[in-house]
């Protein structure tokens, strides 16, 4: 039960972000109208000036990598037990998690489909998603502001850390509930929190973040090894 607890919270970080709890929890919404951002005290100069910051961080490089650690507390229980892997991230809107263990677990977003791979149960699932599902997602380390606050009222303050903490929250009301990004003032993100509709929390603290070249399509758009099954959604 354990496995499946952190597995179900690795699908809802990515797709959240990054992006996968489409695969298995998504509930049918109708399109929602962006919203033209107005000026408020939720979405300040400070809050719009650190966003910049954070996509000019991931996105003036070709790609971007760093090492994460992630845990996932289901509403009403304790964390599960920590993961560890790799993040690479590259704009527009690419992304791929490596976990470490022996499950072999990749979760990849190519700008069109989502893919789940876990090389122990030799499957991959892929999930294309349509426009009004692609704009839902909370890519905010490379959307641009304006896009983001199009979606989000965002509240930006001092953390005890020395960091600031910046919150995202949906206009609209949709999934994830809320977003945090502890970050510096260059925009590097030391830590991102999601809380889904049902209360679920998950998390991660990211480090040793690396400028790196690009890297090929493949990467993104995972090609499995012989035998494995395939499910398309």
């Amino acid at each position: 039960m354990n496995t499946d607890i952190r597995r179900h919270g690795s699908l809802f970080l990515f797709l959240s972000i990054f992006f996968f709890s489409l695969f298995f929890s998504f509930e049918a919404r109708p399109a929602q109208p962006a919203a033209t951002p107005t000026p408020s005290v939720s979405a300040s100069l400070d809050a719009r000036a650190l966003l910049a910051s954070i996509r000019k961080a991931y996105s003036s490089s070709p790609s971007v990598s760093c090492t994460f650690v992630q845990t996932y507390a289901p509403a009403g229980f304790a964390e599960t037990q920590p993961e560890t892997g790799r993040l690479i991230l590259q704009a527009p809107d690419r992304v791929r998690f490596d976990y470490d263990g022996p499950e072999g677990k990749v979760f990849t977003f190519d700008g069109k489909a989502g893919r789940q791979y876990v090389a122990a149960d030799r499957q991959l699932v892929v999930r294309t998603l349509k426009p009004e599902e692609r704009a839902r997602l909370p890519l905010v380390f490379l959307e641009s502001t304006d896009a983001l606050l199009a979606r989000y009222t965002a509240h930006a303050a001092p953390a005890n850390t020395g960091l600031v903490e910046i919150t995202l929250t949906p206009r609209a009301g949709a999934d994830p509930k809320s977003v945090t990004l502890l970050a510096t003032a260059a925009g590097d993100v030391k830590r991102l929190i999601l809380v889904d509709a049902a209360g679920n929390r998950t998390a991660f603290t990211f480090t040793q973040k690396l400028s790196g070249p690009k890297r090929p399509d493949p990467d993104f758009a995972l090609a499995p090894p012989a035998g494995t099954k395939i499910l398309s959604e």
